[in-house]
C-alpha cells in the first residue's frame, strides 16, 4: 500500500519582495496564510492574505504597491512594474468614470491614487523637461485649473503597456495613427493638450510616483504597560489608519538604551522616571510607512496627556488606552529628522526601499 505522502508546514518570515521570491522557488510549497508581522494581526488562523484589511481588494492595493509581484503570475519575458498614470483636470471632470472603467478592463491594479489641484510651482517642477517648449504655458495653466487624479497602476510590464493603451501624445496623431488608443477616444473638443499622462520608463515611473505618493517612515513604539493588553487593538487601528508595517520587532530596552533613546529630554524633571518606566518591560517597536507617516502617526496616538487627548482627539489611542501622561501607551517621532534617527539607532544602517539591513541596537 503506497505511504500516505507527508505534508511539512513552513513558517517564515517575510518582509521584502526578494525573501517572498526565494520562499516561493520552495518545490512543491503551498502558502496558506501570512503572519500578522507583515499584514498586521489575523482574526483567523486559516485566511486570506492580509484578512486584517476592509476588504481583501483594500489588501490587495497595499500589497500590489508595496509588493507588486506578491500575486502576480508571471508570464514569460514580462515583469510586474509600477506606473504613474495622469488624469487632467477636463477629462477627470467630464468622464472620469470611463476612464478607470477602461483602466481596469485592461487588467491593471490601482494601488493608490490621489486627487490634487496643482500649485504653479508643483506643476513647473513636474514638467520642467518641458519648459522651453512652446507649449508649456498652457500645460501649465492647464494643470492648474482644477484637480488631477494620480494613479499608481501595477501590472506586468506596466510602463510600456500604459503608454502603448495611451497612444500618441498628440491628440491630431492619436485619431489618425491609433484611432482605438485612449488618447483618441477620450481627445476633448477644442482642448489641444492630450488628456492621459503615463511614464516613460520604468526609472521615471519611480521619480514620478514619489512625487504624488512620497512614501515617508516614523518610528512607533507601543509601550510596556500597554503591549500586552492593547497590542492587538493598535496594530488594528495601525493597519486601518493606511499604514505598511516595514519592520517590527519587540525588544526589551536596557536603562541605558532607553535614555540613548530619549536623549532629548535628558535634563527635564520627568527624564529619569520615563528612563526607568521604558526599561520595565518588552516594548513593540515599528517603523511605520504611509504618505505623511510622521504627522499622520502623531495625529492618531492624539497628546501626551491622556486628559488633554480626550478632550481633543476622543479617538486617538492614548484618548482611548493611556493611563497617565507617563504611561500614555504609545510613542512616535516628532518630525522627519527625529524619524531617521530613532530609525538608525533602533534598526541600524537600513534601506527601507530594498529592506536590506545591518544589524542595528537592537535586535
Amino acid at each position: 500500500m503506497a505511504s500516505k505522502k507527508k505534508e511539512v508546514q513552513l513558517q517564515t518570515v517575510i518582509n521584502n519582495q526578494n525573501l517572498w521570491n526565494e520562499m516561493l522557488l520552495n518545490k512543491g510549497l503551498t502558502v496558506i496564510d501570512v503572519y500578522q508581522a507583515w499584514c498586521g494581526p489575523s482574526s483567523h488562523q486559516m485566511g486570506t492574505v492580509c484578512d486584517i484589511e476592509d476588504s481583501v481588494e483594500n489588501a490587495s492595493r497595499q500589497l500590489a504597491f508595496f509588493f507588486p509581484e506578491f500575486s502576480k503570475t508571471k508570464k514569460a519575458g514580462q515583469k510586474v512594474e509600477k506606473t504613474l498614470a495622469l488624469i487632467r483636470p477636463d477629462l477627470l471632470k467630464k468622464r472620469r468614470d470611463s476612464v478607470m472603467r477602461r483602466i481596469r478592463e485592461d487588467g491593471f491594479t490601482i494601488a493608490m491614487e490621489k486627487e490634487i489641484i496643482l500649485t504653479e510651482d508643483q506643476a513647473r517642477s513636474f514638467y520642467r523637461e518641458h519648459e522651453n517648449e512652446d507649449f508649456f504655458p498652457a500645460l501649465l495653466e492647464h494643470m492648474t485649473s482644477g484637480p488631477t487624479l494620480a494613479l499608481a497602476l501595477v501590472r506586468e510590464n506596466a510602463v510600456q503597456r500604459w503608454r502603448d493603451l495611451l497612444g500618441p501624445k498628440v491628440v491630431e496623431n492619436a485619431k489618425v495613427e491609433k484611432p482605438e488608443s485612449l488618447r483618441a477616444q477620450f481627445a476633448l473638443e477644442n482642448v489641444a493638450i492630450n488628456q492621459l499622462h503615463g511614464s516613460s520608463s520604468p526609472n521615471q515611473a519611480e521619480k514620478e510616483l514619489n512625487f504624488f505618493f512620497p512614501r515617508q517612515h516614523t518610528i512607533a513604539v507601543i509601550k510596556p504597560e500597554a503591549l500586552p493588553i492593547h497590542k492587538e487593538k493598535i496594530l488594528q487601528k495601525v493597519h486601518d489608519s493606511g499604514f505598511i508595517i516595514s519592520q517590527m520587532k519587540e525588544t526589551h530596552l536596557t536603562r541605558e538604551m532607553a535614555a540613548q533613546f530619549y536623549k532629548a529630554h535628558e535634563g527635564k524633571e520627568f527624564f529619569n522616571h520615563l528612563v526607568d518606566y521604558m526599561s520595565t518591560g518588552p516594548s513593540m517597536i515599528m517603523i511605520l510607512s504611509k504618505n505623511n507617516a510622521v504627522e499622520d502617526w502623531r495625529k492618531l496616538m492624539g497628546p501626551t496627556d491622556p486628559e488633554e487627548a480626550k478632550r481633543t482627539s476622543p479617538d486617538s489611542l492614548r484618548a482611548q488606552l493611556a493611563t497617565s501622561i507617563l504611561k500614555n501607551a504609545v510613542h512616535g517621532s516628532s518630525n522627519k529628522k527625529h524619524a531617521q534617527e530613532s530609525i538608525a539607532f533602533l534598526f541600524g544602517d537600513i534601506d527601507l526601499d530594498g529592506q536590506s539591513q545591518k544589524q542595528g541596537v537592537v535586535s
